[in-house]
């Protein structure tokens, strides 16, 4: 494990192979590194994986919930990355939350980003847990009582369950997300602390179109938490885009794309 010291946290991550491919790799919310260890059966001789530990995740720490990961401190964290493994250019590899972390990324770096590959990323239309997070003053609040005293909101859940309005899969996953009060204090500095760092859909398209670069963006059919629907009026504004919708739900996507892409890439040899 390596760790990129900085004045607001601790990044932990991993560098598998010596190549001058540089993949850049953020996983999604409430998982850590250990989720693309499938990616690495796809790794050739020139390339290089560089997997994160997103803060408040695995072995990462963020020193104060008082200091929001902005914009702006985000940039400084990868260019120390940058200068301390020595690379200019770089893929990026975003899945659910790791696809915010890649767009961010991307608007930040555009001229040294080679290629995205995003899988069901969050960013680009925002979902319930942002769209809470971010409500001003007293809904913060309501919030946060959500997160420490779950009882009366999952109660109020299974109502709006019953008269339809929400989905069977979303209150699996909201469930699965917030079982222990650690998971849900998880749920709470995540989303307060990331809230500046929402991606730029339309500078981001235009750098897209600009730098004509290279986009992949995978989505299952069966993910009722990003659907291929969802992120249409993003896609359609950029030409060259290459839209893959596999035969997955959202918790399968990372290792239902890592068997496509094998496929793809034996299929081209």
């Amino acid at each position: 494990m390596i760790f990129l010291e900085t004045s607001f946290g601790n990044l932990a991550y991993q560098k598998h192979g010596k190549g001058s491919d540089i993949h850049l790799l953020f996983h999604g919310f409430g998982q850590n590194m250990k989720v693309y260890d499938s990616f690495l059966s796809l790794r050739k001789e020139t390339d290089s994986f560089i997997i994160f530990d997103i803060f408040y995740h695995g072995q990462s720490s963020w020193k104060s919930a008082e200091h929001k990961l902005s914009k702006e401190i985000w940039k400084e964290i990868v260019q120390k990355l940058m200068e301390k493994e020595g690379f200019e250019k770089f893929h990026l590899i975003g899945y659910s939350m790791g696809g915010k972390f890649s767009l961010a990324t991307y608007e930040l770096f555009p001229e040294h980003v080679q290629s995205l590959l995003l899988m069901a990323p969050d960013g680009i239309k925002t979902g319930f847990w942002y769209n809470m997070a971010t409500f001003p003053g007293i809904l913060n609040r309501v919030f946060k009582h959500v997160v420490f005293h779950p009882e009366r909101f999952f109660k109020t859940m299974k109502v709006l369950k019953i008269v339809g309005i929400l989905q069977k899969s979303l209150i699996k996953f909201v469930k699965s997300q917030m079982k222990t009060r650690t998971m849900r204090a998880q749920v709470y500095f995540t989303w307060i602390v990331f809230k500046p760092l929402q991606p730029s859909m339309g500078k981001i398209i235009k750098s897209l179109r600009e730098n004509q670069t290279p986009i992949t963006l995978v989505t299952g059919k069966f993910d009722k938490m990003v659907t291929t629907e969802n992120l249409k009026k993003f896609s359609s504004k950029i030409e060259h885009i290459k839209i893959v919708e596999l035969e997955s739900g959202h918790n399968t996507l990372i290792e239902d794309t890592v068997n496509y892409l094998a496929k793809d890439f034996d299929h081209h040899q």
